[in-house]
């Protein structure tokens, strides 16, 4: 007999890189802390994007890479950008450093 798991969509879990001015001026990123949420808005998205507690003047936007949550089962669904974000920033996300 085969044997089949259902799992339920529960929300997106959200991980990525914040692009963040750091105190005293200039431009960095930084790995957020992972986070939930309910829709892929932008608003919603640059409401929870974070500096992983590191504490920053700014935080400028995020790369999210964007998974399906399936009762902690994880499924990567895509990347998107909010808010603004540096070409260093980028580079980074993409590897270029």
């Amino acid at each position: 007999m085969e044997k089949q798991i259902t799992l339920s969509f529960t929300d997106y879990k959200i991980k990525g890189v914040a692009d963040v001015t750091p105190w005293g001026g200039g431009n960095a990123c930084i790995e957020m802390d992972s986070f939930s949420a309910k829709s892929l808005k932008d608003e919603e998205l640059l409401s929870k994007i974070n500096d992983a507690g590191f504490g920053v003047e700014s935080i400028n936007g995020a790369i999210c890479d964007i998974y399906e949550n399936y009762e902690g089962t994880l499924k990567f669904l895509k990347t998107k950008r909010v808010g603004a974000i540096s070409e260093s920033t980028n580079d980074f996300y993409n590897g270029e450093y």
